[in-house]
């Protein structure tokens, strides 16, 4: 009796472990792959502040803003909103317009459209070619903190869609969009690079991307798999066989 309680408590542990440790097992093997296949650079550096006009291969991106209302608020995050529409240019021309987005009207350059619009290089390491990304958050938030502490004015992730216009070498300007929840792994990696996500992300599962702690990952699901493992073949039932 006393055998079939640890082999049960061993299955318990082990087969609830094993499905996020898969998880974060191929996470891991995916990171090093992406990792080996493009590096990706995020053309803001913050400060000093990485101007808006930006010169790929002689041809220039920019943003045009319009303020549309001189009200301003403080967000969650201690920084001076305002809200503006926004027109994406390519060579002059209009790509795509961001109707009514919050601006951080204090900062310069990138820095006032952070976690809505991002620069990117992507280096493709296989084809050893070079892109540039435009990568726009299409969901609009205007986040604003209640008296009591709570957070207004989010959409939920899986609302969230983005629209990706890239540009290569050669001049050839392509786009898509894609939903957060419909995301490929280059567009995983892009959206964090960009920091245009509510928070880090994975393409697996998002468990590497939150703050380790003693219990998660080390624990729980490493930890109790292997020790679910070893309890499955120490008591393991063996019925004895009769002579």
């Amino acid at each position: 009796m006393k055998r079939l309680v640890f082999f049960l408590i061993g299955t318990i542990l082990f087969l609830t472990s094993l499905p996020l440790s898969t998880e974060m097992i191929m996470e891991l093997i995916h990171n090093q792959k992406m990792n080996k296949e493009y590096k990706i650079t995020n053309v803001s550096k913050g400060e000093p502040p990485t101007k808006s006009t930006f010169n790929f291969k002689d041809h220039i991106v920019e943003i045009k803003e319009t303020i549309i209302d001189d009200e301003s608020y403080i967000d969650p995050w201690s920084n001076k909103i305002g809200i503006a529409d926004l027109s994406l240019k390519l060579d002059g021309k209009e790509i795509d317009t961001l109707k009514g987005y919050p601006i951080r009207i204090d900062e310069k350059g990138l820095n006032r459209y952070y976690g809505e619009i991002a620069y990117l290089i992507l280096e493709d390491k296989k084809n050893d070619k070079t892109q540039f990304i435009l990568l726009l958050k299409k969901t609009r938030e205007l986040e604003k903190e209640m008296p009591n502490g709570d957070i207004v004015g989010g959409v939920p992730s899986e609302k969230l869609k983005y629209t990706l216009y890239t540009l290569d070498e050669d001049g050839n300007f392509k786009n898509n969009s894609f939903n957060f929840t419909e995301r490929d792994a280059l567009q995983t990696e892009l959206l964090n690079a960009g920091v245009v996500v509510p928070y880090s992300i994975g393409y697996y599962t998002d468990a590497w991307e939150g703050y380790p702690t003693i219990f998660t990952p080390l624990i729980f699901p490493f930890l109790t798999l292997l020790l679910g493992l070893v309890l499955i073949l120490v008591f393991f039932p063996i019925r004895k066989v009769k002579k």
